[in-house]
């Protein structure tokens, strides 16, 4: 793993896959804790899988949907004297945010959270007279993503819930790496079965701890 993440480098962007501890990379964020890397923003559905991370003063921003659900109840302190920069971003949003940077569009128009105090500072865009927040791209210099199962060209197939983010967030990030469960021959992954093409992925590494999406329970998986 460690050889796997060694271009990362300070202050990079990093879009980490995983919908509560389904489909998270956990050994692949394992390593990147062991870096000693400073400055990162995390982009990811959920915050709380990164309390160590953050503990270890590696990370200056977090982007997400859902910061402290399911977390420790320390996670909410760390980041306040971490001095993390928290942004969220409405769930669906954030996934667009991600396909648009991932497409080469400019940016997403939505009517959520306008007339809200989460529209203040953001760009307001008027289309045939309907007022938009106009929320930017979100690209990463690197995606970690989990896999159920990867090919050695790169073609990843996942499990339910376990697709969550990947997709989009391979598209977004400049290098994508993948830990898999099992990595098999060319051709095992049925075309139907394939969640994550090869072609936006850059790298696939073996999980040493083989893990089932299934039997993971939502916050409280260690």
């Amino acid at each position: 793993m460690n050889d796997a993440i060694r271009d990362v480098s300070d202050a990079m962007t990093i879009a980490v896959g995983g919908f509560g501890g389904a489909g998270f990379p956990e050994e692949l964020v394992r390593a990147l804790e062991d870096q000693g890397r400073k400055d990162l923003v995390i982009i990811s559905n959920n915050a709380a899988r990164f309390e160590r991370l953050i503990n270890s003063g590696a990370v200056s921003q977090i982007i997400c949907s859902f910061p402290f659900g399911g977390a420790s109840a320390t996670l909410r302190e760390s980041i306040a004297n971490a001095g993390v920069e928290l942004k969220l971003l409405p769930q669906g949003t954030l996934s667009e945010c991600l396909r648009a940077a991932g497409s080469g569009l400019g940016g997403v128009l939505t009517r959520v959270g306008f007339g809200t105090s989460f529209a203040e500072g953001r760009s307001i865009i008027n289309v045939d007279g309907t007022d938009f927040i106009l929320e930017p791209p979100l690209s990463a210099d690197f995606a970690f993503v989990h896999a159920e199962l990867a090919d050695r060209w790169g073609n990843l197939s996942m499990r339910g819930t376990a697709r969550n983010f990947n997709l989009v967030m391979a598209m977004a990030a400049a290098t994508t790496i993948a830990e898999a469960n099992q990595v098999v021959e060319v051709g095992h992954i049925s075309p139907d079965g394939c969640d994550v093409p090869g072609i936006f992925v850059d790298a696939v590494v073996q999980c040493s701890n083989l893990r089932d999406a299934r039997d993971i329970r939502f916050g409280l998986d260690t």
